[in-house]
């Protein structure tokens, strides 16, 4: 093989291997998060927007569980209606539940047996788990429930989410399904933007 046919193959060889990530686009697939109101970002945060009813939430994180470890999950309040099931992420953590209660109240979601924007009907289905009732009566007054509550919705502040899943990425990337449209694609651009 001459000179230049051992160049061309080389080169093609590295573009190949740096194709998967070429594509993806600043302002097209992943944006660069800026402070708002001047308030600089977290250049360690790694965290994961979701919401209990979103089933775009609930099929990544039953895909991409690997990608997404290590982030933090922080339920969006986009909506009045979706600090209800906010709640209830925070109630079980406080509560010392672990992943397999939460993933019992998903699936109850998902099964359409639990309307993720009730209260009432999200307590009942906590306490139905096996949590003590009054331990949950008294969580709904206790304000440290409200605590993380203001955290999360300052976290989608700082950050400027407005959508769900939504991924924040060394505190300074982040992506959404919207800019994704798949599954393979929102996993693909999160590698890209670790490597970033």
């Amino acid at each position: 093989m001459s000179k230049l046919g051992l160049i061309i193959a080389s080169l093609s060889l590295l573009v190949m291997s740096h194709g998967v990530f070429a594509e993806f686009k600043e302002g097209q697939d992943y944006w660069k998060i800026k402070g708002v109101d001047d308030i600089a970002v977290a250049a360690g945060d790694n965290l994961y927007f979701t919401w209990l009813g979103c089933d775009s939430c609930r099929k990544i994180e039953g895909e991409l569980s690997a990608e997404l470890e290590g982030f933090e999950v922080v339920p969006l309040i986009a909506r009045q209606n979706w600090r209800p099931a906010a709640k209830a992420f925070y109630a079980i953590q406080i509560l010392g539940g672990d992943a397999e209660a939460w993933q019992k109240l998903k699936q109850q979601v998902e099964d359409k047996t639990l309307d993720p924007t009730d209260q009432k009907a999200l307590f009942a289905a906590i306490i139905e788990l096996g949590f003590d009732k009054e331990d949950v009566i008294d969580l709904l007054e206790d304000r440290v429930l409200y605590q993380r509550i203001n955290q999360a919705e300052a976290l989608a502040n700082n950050y400027d989410i407005k959508y769900v899943p939504t991924v924040v990425v060394k505190g300074q990337y982040a992506t959404d399904a919207r800019s994704t449209m798949t599954v393979k694609k929102f996993s693909e651009v999160i590698s890209y933007l670790k490597s970033l």
